[in-house]
């Protein structure tokens, strides 16, 4: 059946990009012109997406370029141009109607979640607002689900554990301490399901979006993908329940439970504030953007970490403990103070992301660049981001992985947010910029850190006996993804 359907839509993906190439006129294309140039280049990029925005760069030399992608046309821009993107208030460069198109919310959630995006704001204001009160829900979780998961048979040997697989369905768990509680977080029928609704999402929506869009057809796939690999149905199963209970328990309880999903009640738009449907697919959505950023960002520095030297590791967990001693204990303050792991993990943010192209726009009318590039309405804008973290004008020895990178300017040169993991600058853009940037960064940021400190505190990594440098990561179409089958070493320490 799979192998049916993705045929199909690679038939239909070269009729209709033979009969619509679709190029834009006033900008230079990545390779040869009609519909065979077209997806020659649009495959080469899936397959060696670094390979082919190299080539570009190095032929266009900062000026904006059309990359076929079989997703569609992307008009990239060169890092002087990222400014118009952050300043940009969706009147031309749109990045909810990318976001929507981009993750097929229509299909895979519904077509309300770019309408009435709400969660964002609730996430930006509510959520990090609350995050202090949230740090000893998500230690508490962190502690239980690392002894379950990383204890060996006798207690002291090591156990081999698949580190992306791991490390997802952890922060499934403990990712919803936060936001529905303690009973559904340790609900393994619900950790699956909502870890495999974010896993199938990111699928349907690349295959959806190669799918050809004219009517009828990405609903079509969706149907066939979501009948064999499941969809949010599987995880509302668990939480509509839970909405529609606390629905009915705020009609006659002010004593309301302090978690994500009771901000989304509490600040629901009046139209869906007893809508047990939506809120619950508000939650999915929450719940996705926390799984899928989280654990790819915890699996790429557990990989650098376990090829750090012995003399390092120890002065990150020595950091911790004096920070903790300090602050008398696990609270804000102290995450704050744990520079070390926060260079870590801006450095893993800087070296391998999310993804090679950022600030991912749609243009909804003409668009005039300062130097007088003019955009044409209907296409994917973004930025390439090595533009901006491998510029040997502003990260020395750029290519190289430095895991002090950051905290060595905190220590000689700032000592402010300034080099922080949750900071953006004009150098430093996984998080996007400007309005759009990640809401939720902040409470990942919180999490990440707990999660880290407790495991450099409680146990040993390292990588398999004798391998001495981490897995390499796996690029798919512009997408940067850890390696999803290696292990790491894991056992208490003594």
């Amino acid at each position: 059946m799979i192998s049916a359907l993705l045929a199909g839509i690679a038939i239909s993906f070269v009729i209709y990009r033979l009969v619509h190439d679709g190029a834009p006129k006033s900008i230079p294309r990545v390779g040869n012109p009609g519909g065979i140039g077209y997806l020659i280049t649009a495959l080469r990029y899936t397959i060696k997406s670094e390979e082919v925005l190299d080539e570009a760069d190095r032929v266009f030399d900062g000026r904006p370029y059309a990359l076929p992608t079989l997703g569609g046309w992307v008009i990239v821009l060169s890092a002087g141009h990222a400014e118009t993107l952050r300043a940009s208030n969706d009147s031309i460069f749109n990045q909810p109607i990318r976001v929507n198109e981009s993750l097929q919310l229509d299909h895979t959630m519904n077509n309300k979640q770019q309408k009435i995006p709400f969660q964002a704001t609730v996430i930006r204001n509510e959520l990090t607002k609350g995050i202090a009160n949230l740090i000893p829900e998500i230690l508490d979780e962190s502690t239980l689900a690392m002894e379950e998961t990383f204890r060996s048979p006798s207690g002291s040997e090591y156990v081999s554990l698949p580190v992306f697989h791991t490390m997802t369905h952890m922060i499934g768990r403990i990712s919803n301490r936060a936001v529905m509680g303690t009973e559904i977080c340790r609900n393994e029928h619900f950790v699956h399901a909502i870890v495999s609704f974010a896993e199938t999402l990111t699928v349907y929506s690349q295959l959806l979006n190669w799918t050809p869009n004219v009517p009828g057809l990405r609903s079509l796939v969706y149907f066939v993908l979501s009948s064999i690999w499941g969809s949010a149905k599987q995880p509302m199963a668990f939480v509509k329940p839970y909405v529609a209970k606390r629905l009915e328990e705020r009609k006659v309880s002010n004593d309301h439970p302090f978690n994500i999903a009771e901000f989304l009640l509490e600040n629901a738009p009046l139209e869906m504030a007893s809508d047990a449907d939506e809120l619950a697919m508000r939650i999915l959505n929450v719940n996705f953007g926390s799984i899928h950023t989280t654990s790819i960002f915890l699996s790429q520095t557990l990989f650098e970490m376990a090829q750090m030297s012995a003399e390092d590791i120890e002065s990150v967990r020595k950091e911790v403990k004096e920070v903790l001693d300090q602050e008398r204990g696990w609270n804000k303050s102290a995450l704050n103070k744990f520079w070390k792991i926060d260079s870590i993990l801006r450095e893993v943010a800087r070296m391998h992301g999310l993804s090679f192209l950022g600030m991912n726009r749609i243009t909804i009318a003409k668009g005039n660049l300062p130097d007088g590039v003019v955009i044409p309405s209907g296409y994917q804008v973004a930025v390439n981001l090595k533009h901006f973290h491998r510029d040997p004008q502003v990260y020395p020895n750029p290519h190289v992985f430095d895991p002090f990178r950051f905290s060595k300017l905190r220590e000689n040169e700032d000592s402010s947010v300034k080099y922080g993991f949750t900071t953006v600058d004009p150098h430093f853009l996984p998080f996007g910029a400007g309005r759009h940037a990640c809401p939720g960064r902040f409470f990942a940021a919180m999490e990440l850190k707990i999660m880290i400190a407790i495991i450099l505190l409680n146990y040993d990594f390292k990588l398999p006996d004798g391998e001495v440098t981490r897995p390499k990561d796996v690029i798919f179409a512009g997408a940067v993804i850890p390696p999803t089958k290696e292990h790491l070493l894991f056992k208490p320490r003594a």
